[in-house]
Protein backbone atom coordinates (compact mmCIF):
# COMPACT_ATOMS: atom_id res chain seq x y z
CA UNK A 1 0.00 0.00 0.00
CA UNK A 2 1.17 3.27 -1.04
CA UNK A 3 -0.32 6.46 0.70
CA UNK A 4 -1.42 9.96 -0.68
CA UNK A 5 1.60 12.59 0.30
CA UNK A 6 -0.67 14.89 1.66
CA UNK A 7 0.06 18.47 2.42
CA UNK A 8 0.24 19.63 5.97
CA UNK A 9 -2.89 21.24 6.48
CA UNK A 10 -3.23 23.59 8.98
CA UNK A 11 0.22 24.96 8.37
CA UNK A 12 -0.54 25.95 5.23
CA UNK A 13 -3.97 27.41 6.44
CA UNK A 14 -7.74 25.64 6.46
CA UNK A 15 -8.69 26.02 3.22
CA UNK A 16 -5.83 23.75 2.08
CA UNK A 17 -6.36 21.13 5.08
CA UNK A 18 -10.04 21.24 4.18
CA UNK A 19 -9.18 20.28 0.94
CA UNK A 20 -7.05 17.49 1.84
CA UNK A 21 -9.58 16.16 3.93
CA UNK A 22 -12.04 16.41 1.32
CA UNK A 23 -10.23 13.73 -0.56
CA UNK A 24 -10.54 10.89 1.69
CA UNK A 25 -12.80 8.16 0.82
CA UNK A 26 -14.95 7.25 3.67
CA UNK A 27 -15.20 3.71 4.65
CA UNK A 28 -16.51 2.54 7.41
CA UNK A 29 -12.80 1.52 9.62
CA UNK A 30 -13.04 2.96 13.42
CA UNK A 31 -16.94 3.11 13.62
CA UNK A 32 -17.95 3.52 16.62
CA UNK A 33 -20.99 1.81 16.28
CA UNK A 34 -22.79 3.71 19.26
CA UNK A 35 -21.45 1.56 22.08
CA UNK A 36 -23.72 1.74 25.38
CA UNK A 37 -26.19 3.85 22.72
CA UNK A 38 -24.30 6.68 22.19
CA UNK A 39 -25.25 9.00 19.49
CA UNK A 40 -22.29 11.30 19.49
CA UNK A 41 -20.61 9.55 16.07
CA UNK A 42 -23.37 11.06 14.41
CA UNK A 43 -23.49 13.96 15.44
CA UNK A 44 -19.72 14.44 15.36
CA UNK A 45 -20.24 13.68 11.51
CA UNK A 46 -23.20 15.52 10.93
CA UNK A 47 -21.00 18.64 11.21
CA UNK A 48 -17.57 17.24 9.99
CA UNK A 49 -18.89 14.40 7.57
CA UNK A 50 -15.37 14.23 5.85
CA UNK A 51 -14.11 12.76 9.09
CA UNK A 52 -15.88 9.24 8.05
CA UNK A 53 -13.56 6.33 7.46
CA UNK A 54 -10.34 8.30 9.24
CA UNK A 55 -9.16 7.59 12.79
CA UNK A 56 -11.21 10.01 14.07
CA UNK A 57 -14.56 8.09 13.31
CA UNK A 58 -13.76 6.51 16.65
CA UNK A 59 -14.22 6.54 20.56
CA UNK A 60 -10.80 7.73 20.94
CA UNK A 61 -11.70 11.43 19.33
CA UNK A 62 -13.67 12.09 22.75
CA UNK A 63 -11.75 9.07 25.21
CA UNK A 64 -8.39 8.95 26.10
CA UNK A 65 -6.53 6.51 27.34
CA UNK A 66 -4.84 5.96 30.63
CA UNK A 67 -2.14 3.90 32.62
CA UNK A 68 -2.77 1.05 34.74
CA UNK A 69 0.09 -0.44 36.96
CA UNK A 70 2.46 -0.73 34.33
CA UNK A 71 0.19 -1.47 31.15
CA UNK A 72 -0.92 1.67 28.91
CA UNK A 73 -4.62 0.90 28.01
CA UNK A 74 -5.99 2.38 24.98
CA UNK A 75 -9.19 4.50 25.06
CA UNK A 76 -11.78 1.65 24.49
CA UNK A 77 -10.29 -0.35 27.37
CA UNK A 78 -9.25 2.64 29.75
CA UNK A 79 -13.47 3.36 29.00
CA UNK A 80 -14.24 -0.09 30.30
CA UNK A 81 -11.65 -0.12 32.80
CA UNK A 82 -13.57 3.09 34.45
CA UNK A 83 -16.68 2.93 32.60
CA UNK A 84 -17.28 -0.06 33.19
CA UNK A 85 -19.08 -2.87 30.45
CA UNK A 86 -22.07 -1.82 32.85
CA UNK A 87 -21.90 1.79 32.99
CA UNK A 88 -21.76 1.84 36.35
CA UNK A 89 -18.48 4.13 36.94
CA UNK A 90 -17.67 7.81 36.00
CA UNK A 91 -17.80 8.05 32.11
CA UNK A 92 -16.02 11.87 32.42
CA UNK A 93 -13.00 10.09 33.81
CA UNK A 94 -12.99 8.68 30.63
CA UNK A 95 -13.14 12.11 28.32
CA UNK A 96 -10.01 13.78 27.17
CA UNK A 97 -9.76 17.53 26.59
CA UNK A 98 -12.51 17.43 23.32
CA UNK A 99 -14.58 15.16 24.92
CA UNK A 100 -14.72 17.49 28.25
CA UNK A 101 -15.36 20.68 25.95
CA UNK A 102 -18.17 18.50 23.84
CA UNK A 103 -19.94 17.69 27.02
CA UNK A 104 -19.83 20.98 28.52
CA UNK A 105 -21.55 22.56 25.24
CA UNK A 106 -24.10 20.40 25.22
CA UNK A 107 -23.25 16.90 23.63
CA UNK A 108 -25.17 17.79 20.83
CA UNK A 109 -24.43 18.44 16.97
CA UNK A 110 -24.67 22.37 18.11
CA UNK A 111 -21.93 21.58 20.64
CA UNK A 112 -19.82 19.91 18.08
CA UNK A 113 -20.05 23.61 15.88
CA UNK A 114 -19.41 25.82 19.08
CA UNK A 115 -16.44 24.31 19.55
CA UNK A 116 -14.48 24.71 16.96
CA UNK A 117 -12.55 27.73 17.34
CA UNK A 118 -11.19 26.17 20.76
CA UNK A 119 -8.33 24.58 21.36
CA UNK A 120 -9.08 21.85 23.31
CA UNK A 121 -5.85 19.83 24.30
CA UNK A 122 -3.58 23.26 24.25
CA UNK A 123 -1.73 22.29 21.48
CA UNK A 124 -1.53 25.80 19.47
CA UNK A 125 -4.22 24.56 17.31
CA UNK A 126 -7.99 25.36 16.94
CA UNK A 127 -10.36 21.93 16.96
CA UNK A 128 -11.39 22.67 13.57
CA UNK A 129 -8.07 22.73 11.48
CA UNK A 130 -6.79 19.50 13.81
CA UNK A 131 -10.02 17.91 12.82
CA UNK A 132 -9.13 18.89 9.02
CA UNK A 133 -5.81 18.00 9.28
CA UNK A 134 -7.08 14.17 10.52
CA UNK A 135 -5.88 14.73 13.64
CA UNK A 136 -7.03 14.32 17.11
CA UNK A 137 -8.10 17.17 19.00
CA UNK A 138 -8.12 16.23 22.10
CA UNK A 139 -4.62 14.65 22.46
CA UNK A 140 -1.63 17.32 22.29
CA UNK A 141 0.50 15.04 21.27
CA UNK A 142 -1.15 14.66 18.12
CA UNK A 143 -1.34 17.73 15.89
CA UNK A 144 -0.93 19.64 12.28
CA UNK A 145 2.84 19.32 12.27
CA UNK A 146 3.04 15.32 12.34
CA UNK A 147 3.52 13.18 9.69
CA UNK A 148 2.72 9.38 10.04
CA UNK A 149 4.24 6.62 11.54
CA UNK A 150 6.28 4.31 9.89
CA UNK A 151 3.84 1.59 8.66
CA UNK A 152 3.94 -1.73 6.99
CA UNK A 153 1.06 -3.23 5.33
CA UNK A 154 1.21 -7.79 5.09
CA UNK A 155 -1.37 -9.53 3.03
CA UNK A 156 -2.28 -13.31 4.32
CA UNK A 157 0.38 -15.13 2.30
CA UNK A 158 3.52 -13.19 3.75
CA UNK A 159 2.19 -13.83 7.37
CA UNK A 160 1.97 -17.93 6.36
CA UNK A 161 5.44 -17.10 5.12
CA UNK A 162 6.24 -17.09 8.91
CA UNK A 163 7.16 -20.22 10.78
CA UNK A 164 3.62 -21.49 11.75
CA UNK A 165 2.75 -21.87 15.59
CA UNK A 166 -0.10 -23.98 16.26
CA UNK A 167 -1.36 -24.20 19.79
CA UNK A 168 -4.57 -26.17 21.60
CA UNK A 169 -6.15 -23.64 24.38
CA UNK A 170 -9.44 -22.75 26.07
CA UNK A 171 -11.06 -19.49 24.91
CA UNK A 172 -12.88 -18.50 28.46
CA UNK A 173 -15.57 -16.11 27.45
CA UNK A 174 -17.90 -13.69 30.11
CA UNK A 175 -21.31 -15.01 28.84
CA UNK A 176 -21.35 -16.33 25.00
CA UNK A 177 -20.24 -20.06 26.09
CA UNK A 178 -16.39 -21.51 26.51
CA UNK A 179 -14.81 -23.50 23.96
CA UNK A 180 -11.52 -25.61 23.45
CA UNK A 181 -9.83 -25.56 20.04
CA UNK A 182 -6.61 -25.57 18.09
CA UNK A 183 -5.69 -21.93 16.78
CA UNK A 184 -2.71 -21.45 13.80
CA UNK A 185 -0.74 -18.50 12.97
CA UNK A 186 2.45 -16.56 13.50
CA UNK A 187 3.40 -15.09 17.03
CA UNK A 188 2.86 -11.47 17.24
CA UNK A 189 6.00 -11.14 19.09
CA UNK A 190 7.64 -13.03 15.23
CA UNK A 191 5.05 -10.52 13.18
CA UNK A 192 6.94 -7.52 15.21
CA UNK A 193 10.55 -8.32 14.63
CA UNK A 194 9.42 -8.85 10.68
CA UNK A 195 8.26 -5.12 10.90
CA UNK A 196 11.60 -3.83 12.21
CA UNK A 197 10.13 -3.04 15.38
CA UNK A 198 12.43 -0.25 17.72
CA UNK A 199 14.32 -1.37 20.98
CA UNK A 200 12.58 1.24 22.85
CA UNK A 201 9.02 0.01 21.98
CA UNK A 202 7.17 -0.81 24.99
CA UNK A 203 3.61 -1.95 23.76
CA UNK A 204 0.69 -2.81 21.28
CA UNK A 205 -2.35 -1.86 20.46
CA UNK A 206 -4.52 -3.98 18.18
CA UNK A 207 -7.76 -2.58 16.45
CA UNK A 208 -10.81 -4.41 14.68
CA UNK A 209 -12.04 -3.13 11.90
CA UNK A 210 -15.25 -2.52 14.00
CA UNK A 211 -13.55 -0.14 15.95
CA UNK A 212 -12.92 -3.02 18.98
CA UNK A 213 -9.42 -2.48 21.00
CA UNK A 214 -6.71 -4.52 22.81
CA UNK A 215 -3.53 -3.65 24.27
CA UNK A 216 -0.92 -6.00 24.84
CA UNK A 217 2.73 -5.26 26.68
CA UNK A 218 5.40 -6.28 25.48
CA UNK A 219 6.68 -8.03 28.48
CA UNK A 220 4.51 -10.05 31.37
CA UNK A 221 2.58 -7.61 33.10
CA UNK A 222 -0.04 -8.80 35.81
CA UNK A 223 -3.68 -9.17 34.50
CA UNK A 224 -2.51 -8.85 30.83
CA UNK A 225 -1.53 -10.69 27.57
CA UNK A 226 2.32 -9.85 26.74
CA UNK A 227 3.82 -10.01 23.46
CA UNK A 228 6.98 -11.96 24.33
CA UNK A 229 7.92 -15.30 25.26
CA UNK A 230 5.39 -18.18 26.47
CA UNK A 231 2.60 -18.46 28.76
CA UNK A 232 2.50 -20.61 31.36
CA UNK A 233 1.41 -24.86 30.89
CA UNK A 234 -2.49 -25.53 31.17
CA UNK A 235 -4.62 -27.87 31.60
CA UNK A 236 -7.65 -29.88 30.23
CA UNK A 237 -10.38 -29.66 32.12
CA UNK A 238 -13.85 -31.82 31.11
CA UNK A 239 -17.18 -32.37 33.45
CA UNK A 240 -20.32 -33.59 31.71
CA UNK A 241 -22.34 -31.21 34.30
CA UNK A 242 -20.11 -28.18 31.78
CA UNK A 243 -20.71 -29.66 28.67
CA UNK A 244 -22.93 -28.46 26.40
CA UNK A 245 -23.66 -31.53 24.27
CA UNK A 246 -24.42 -33.93 27.43
CA UNK A 247 -25.98 -30.96 29.24
CA UNK A 248 -28.50 -28.93 27.07
CA UNK A 249 -30.08 -27.35 30.00
CA UNK A 250 -26.77 -25.64 31.55
CA UNK A 251 -24.20 -26.86 30.28
CA UNK A 252 -21.62 -23.82 29.05
CA UNK A 253 -18.58 -25.23 27.35
CA UNK A 254 -17.99 -26.31 24.34
CA UNK A 255 -15.70 -29.51 23.52
CA UNK A 256 -16.62 -30.74 20.20
CA UNK A 257 -13.63 -29.10 18.36
CA UNK A 258 -11.93 -31.92 16.47
CA UNK A 259 -8.72 -30.87 18.50
CA UNK A 260 -10.45 -32.27 21.93
CA UNK A 261 -10.61 -35.86 20.45
CA UNK A 262 -8.66 -38.44 22.75
CA UNK A 263 -8.34 -35.55 25.68
CA UNK A 264 -9.58 -36.45 29.38
CA UNK A 265 -9.96 -34.42 32.69
CA UNK A 266 -6.81 -34.00 33.94
CA UNK A 267 -3.83 -33.93 31.13
CA UNK A 268 -1.63 -31.20 30.37
CA UNK A 269 -1.92 -29.19 27.63
CA UNK A 270 1.53 -29.97 25.55
CA UNK A 271 2.09 -27.08 22.93
CA UNK A 272 5.19 -27.41 20.48
CA UNK A 273 7.23 -23.80 20.93
CA UNK A 274 5.17 -23.02 24.36
CA UNK A 275 1.75 -21.03 24.40
CA UNK A 276 1.86 -17.59 22.87
CA UNK A 277 0.11 -14.65 21.79
CA UNK A 278 -0.93 -15.52 17.66
CA UNK A 279 -1.82 -13.59 15.36
CA UNK A 280 -4.03 -16.25 13.82
CA UNK A 281 -5.51 -17.55 10.55
CA UNK A 282 -6.68 -20.87 11.18
CA UNK A 283 -9.18 -22.35 13.01
CA UNK A 284 -8.84 -26.02 13.28
CA UNK A 285 -6.42 -26.23 10.38
CA UNK A 286 -9.01 -23.90 8.18
CA UNK A 287 -8.72 -20.24 7.12
CA UNK A 288 -10.89 -18.01 9.19
CA UNK A 289 -13.95 -16.76 7.89
CA UNK A 290 -13.66 -13.35 6.58
CA UNK A 291 -16.00 -11.34 9.14
CA UNK A 292 -18.81 -8.55 8.79
CA UNK A 293 -21.30 -6.52 10.89
CA UNK A 294 -24.26 -8.20 11.54
CA UNK A 295 -28.03 -6.16 11.27
CA UNK A 296 -27.32 -5.86 15.47
CA UNK A 297 -24.07 -4.12 14.69
CA UNK A 298 -22.01 -6.81 15.83
CA UNK A 299 -18.98 -8.84 14.41
CA UNK A 300 -20.08 -12.17 12.09
CA UNK A 301 -16.86 -14.21 11.56
CA UNK A 302 -13.33 -13.97 13.11
CA UNK A 303 -10.93 -13.40 10.03
CA UNK A 304 -8.82 -13.19 8.14
CA UNK A 305 -6.95 -12.59 11.40
CA UNK A 306 -7.71 -13.00 15.06
CA UNK A 307 -5.18 -11.91 17.90
CA UNK A 308 -5.60 -15.24 20.29
CA UNK A 309 -3.86 -14.47 23.74
CA UNK A 310 -3.34 -18.05 25.76
CA UNK A 311 -4.77 -17.74 29.52
CA UNK A 312 -2.27 -15.89 31.84
CA UNK A 313 -3.52 -18.12 35.00
CA UNK A 314 -4.74 -20.98 33.60
CA UNK A 315 -7.62 -22.34 34.89
CA UNK A 316 -10.83 -24.37 33.94
CA UNK A 317 -13.64 -23.37 31.91
CA UNK A 318 -16.29 -21.04 34.57
CA UNK A 319 -20.22 -21.42 33.97
CA UNK A 320 -21.47 -17.98 31.89
CA UNK A 321 -22.12 -14.76 33.85
CA UNK A 322 -25.90 -14.33 32.38
CA UNK A 323 -26.48 -18.25 33.73
CA UNK A 324 -29.40 -18.28 36.95
CA UNK A 325 -27.56 -21.42 37.59
CA UNK A 326 -24.41 -21.25 39.44
CA UNK A 327 -24.30 -24.26 42.40
CA UNK A 328 -22.24 -25.73 39.19
CA UNK A 329 -18.24 -27.61 39.45
CA UNK A 330 -17.11 -24.25 37.74
CA UNK A 331 -19.10 -21.47 38.65
CA UNK A 332 -18.92 -17.79 37.13
CA UNK A 333 -16.49 -15.63 38.79
CA UNK A 334 -17.85 -12.71 38.88
CA UNK A 335 -15.03 -10.64 41.11
CA UNK A 336 -13.39 -12.02 38.41
CA UNK A 337 -10.55 -12.68 40.69
CA UNK A 338 -9.09 -15.64 39.98
CA UNK A 339 -10.74 -16.41 36.45
CA UNK A 340 -8.91 -15.73 33.31
CA UNK A 341 -11.56 -14.75 30.79
CA UNK A 342 -9.17 -14.48 27.97
CA UNK A 343 -11.47 -14.91 25.09
CA UNK A 344 -12.50 -11.59 26.19
CA UNK A 345 -9.35 -9.91 25.05
CA UNK A 346 -9.04 -12.43 21.97
CA UNK A 347 -9.99 -9.15 19.14
CA UNK A 348 -11.42 -10.59 16.11
CA UNK A 349 -10.89 -9.67 12.69
CA UNK A 350 -7.88 -7.43 13.28
CA UNK A 351 -6.74 -4.79 10.53
CA UNK A 352 -4.53 -2.81 12.65
CA UNK A 353 -1.68 -3.52 14.91
CA UNK A 354 0.01 0.15 16.68
CA UNK A 355 3.35 -0.71 18.22
CA UNK A 356 3.94 2.02 20.81
CA UNK A 357 4.62 4.77 21.70
CA UNK A 358 5.31 6.38 18.10
CA UNK A 359 8.58 7.89 17.26
CA UNK A 360 8.67 11.62 17.98
CA UNK A 361 6.88 13.75 15.27
CA UNK A 362 4.51 10.77 14.16
CA UNK A 363 1.32 10.51 14.53
CA UNK A 364 -1.24 7.73 13.91
CA UNK A 365 -1.89 6.53 10.30
CA UNK A 366 -4.96 7.20 8.55
CA UNK A 367 -6.52 4.23 9.01
CA UNK A 368 -9.26 4.69 6.11
CA UNK A 369 -8.07 2.29 3.84
CA UNK A 370 -7.41 -0.38 6.48
CA UNK A 371 -11.30 -1.13 7.18
CA UNK A 372 -13.26 -3.54 6.25
CA UNK A 373 -11.60 -3.37 2.67
CA UNK A 374 -8.37 -5.10 4.53
CA UNK A 375 -10.94 -7.71 5.51
CA UNK A 376 -11.68 -8.32 2.16
CA UNK A 377 -8.30 -8.23 0.56
CA UNK A 378 -6.81 -10.12 3.84
CA UNK A 379 -4.56 -7.58 5.18
CA UNK A 380 -3.12 -6.23 8.65
CA UNK A 381 -1.09 -2.90 8.51
CA UNK A 382 1.50 -2.60 11.57
CA UNK A 383 2.83 0.99 12.39
CA UNK A 384 4.51 2.69 14.57
CA UNK A 385 7.48 2.05 16.70
CA UNK A 386 9.05 -0.10 13.96
CA UNK A 387 11.96 0.31 11.27
CA UNK A 388 10.74 3.54 8.51
CA UNK A 389 13.02 2.65 5.95
CA UNK A 390 10.48 0.61 4.14
CA UNK A 391 8.20 3.48 4.77
CA UNK A 392 10.49 6.21 3.54
CA UNK A 393 11.64 4.09 0.20
CA UNK A 394 7.90 4.14 -0.37
CA UNK A 395 7.39 7.47 -0.16
CA UNK A 396 10.35 8.70 -2.10
CA UNK A 397 9.16 6.23 -4.68
CA UNK A 398 5.86 8.00 -4.70
CA UNK A 399 7.49 11.52 -4.64
CA UNK A 400 9.60 10.68 -7.63
CA UNK A 401 6.85 9.46 -9.40
CA UNK A 402 4.64 12.38 -9.03
CA UNK A 403 7.71 14.33 -10.13
CA UNK A 404 7.99 12.68 -13.30
CA UNK A 405 4.44 14.02 -14.56
CA UNK A 406 5.12 17.86 -13.90
CA UNK A 407 4.52 20.04 -16.99
CA UNK A 408 7.22 22.05 -18.69
CA UNK A 409 5.19 24.72 -16.90
CA UNK A 410 5.55 23.50 -13.83
CA UNK A 411 9.08 23.97 -13.93
CA UNK A 412 11.64 26.70 -14.42
CA UNK A 413 13.44 25.56 -17.01
CA UNK A 414 13.34 22.43 -19.31
CA UNK A 415 14.14 19.30 -18.50
CA UNK A 416 14.22 20.40 -14.90
CA UNK A 417 11.54 18.09 -13.86
CA UNK A 418 13.56 15.36 -15.44
CA UNK A 419 16.65 16.01 -13.72
CA UNK A 420 15.21 16.67 -10.38
CA UNK A 421 13.64 13.19 -10.65
CA UNK A 422 16.78 11.64 -11.22
CA UNK A 423 17.62 13.17 -8.13
CA UNK A 424 15.23 11.66 -6.26
CA UNK A 425 16.63 8.62 -7.41
CA UNK A 426 19.64 8.79 -6.13
CA UNK A 427 18.00 9.60 -2.96
CA UNK A 428 15.70 6.44 -3.27
CA UNK A 429 19.17 4.58 -4.08
CA UNK A 430 20.58 5.81 -0.64
CA UNK A 431 17.53 5.17 1.25
CA UNK A 432 17.44 1.24 0.05
CA UNK A 433 20.94 1.20 1.20
CA UNK A 434 20.82 2.45 4.65
CA UNK A 435 22.58 5.71 3.89
CA UNK A 436 20.52 7.57 6.62
CA UNK A 437 23.09 10.26 7.02
CA UNK A 438 23.64 10.75 3.15
CA UNK A 439 19.50 10.99 2.25
CA UNK A 440 19.36 13.63 5.04
CA UNK A 441 22.30 15.48 3.61
CA UNK A 442 20.30 14.56 -0.15
CA UNK A 443 17.37 16.41 1.13
CA UNK A 444 18.64 19.44 2.78
CA UNK A 445 21.45 20.82 0.76
CA UNK A 446 20.04 19.37 -2.37
CA UNK A 447 16.49 18.76 -3.15
CA UNK A 448 14.38 20.84 -0.64
CA UNK A 449 16.68 24.18 -1.60
CA UNK A 450 15.17 24.12 -4.84
CA UNK A 451 11.55 24.09 -3.93
CA UNK A 452 11.13 25.84 -0.56
CA UNK A 453 10.10 29.59 -1.84
CA UNK A 454 6.10 29.00 -1.36
CA UNK A 455 6.66 28.08 2.01
CA UNK A 456 9.65 30.38 3.00
CA UNK A 457 9.26 33.51 1.29
CA UNK A 458 5.15 33.22 0.39
CA UNK A 459 5.92 32.83 -3.74
CA UNK A 460 8.77 30.83 -6.07
CA UNK A 461 12.29 32.21 -5.51
CA UNK A 462 14.87 32.40 -7.79
CA UNK A 463 16.90 29.10 -6.97
CA UNK A 464 13.19 26.92 -7.37
CA UNK A 465 13.15 24.28 -9.99
CA UNK A 466 9.88 23.68 -9.70
CA UNK A 467 7.83 27.20 -9.97
CA UNK A 468 4.03 25.76 -9.67
CA UNK A 469 3.14 26.70 -6.18
CA UNK A 470 0.88 23.50 -5.86
CA UNK A 471 3.82 21.18 -7.07
CA UNK A 472 5.95 22.96 -5.22
CA UNK A 473 3.77 22.67 -1.86
CA UNK A 474 3.60 19.10 -2.30
CA UNK A 475 7.16 18.09 -2.96
CA UNK A 476 8.29 20.50 -0.25
CA UNK A 477 5.93 18.33 2.64
CA UNK A 478 6.77 15.38 1.37
CA UNK A 479 10.79 15.83 1.99
CA UNK A 480 10.15 17.19 5.40
CA UNK A 481 8.25 14.18 6.13
CA UNK A 482 11.13 12.23 4.83
CA UNK A 483 13.63 14.25 6.94
CA UNK A 484 10.79 13.30 9.98
CA UNK A 485 10.50 9.30 9.17
CA UNK A 486 14.74 9.21 8.68
CA UNK A 487 15.77 10.87 11.90
CA UNK A 488 14.15 7.69 13.53
CA UNK A 489 16.47 5.29 15.48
Amino acid sequence: MRKRIRLCGALLGVGVALAAAAAFVATPSQAAYHHMGEMDSDFFLEVHADAAGTKLDSCTTCHGGGVVGKATLGSCEWCHFTYGYDGHGDIMATLNPYGTDYHDAGSDVAAVRAIETHDSDGDGYANLDEIAAVRYPGDADDDPTKVEAPFRVYELAEIEAMAAHTQFQLMNTHKSGDYYCEYTGAPMEDVLADAGMLSWAASVEVRAADGFGATHPLDPAPGYYHVRGTYPESTFYYAEEADKALNPVYGWCDYGAPSVAGRANGDPIVVDGGARLLLAYKYEGAYLQPGGLGSNGKLVGEGPFRVVPPQHTPGPPDQASTSLIQDVLWPFDGPELFTDHNAGFSSKCVTVIKVGPLPEGTTDIDTTEAGWEYIRDGKVVVYGAIDPIPTARAKAGDLREFVSTLERTDVRKAKMAGVYAKKLGVLLKQIERGAVAGAGAKISDDLLPKADGVVTAGAPDRNDWVTDSSAQLRIYWALQELLTLLAIE
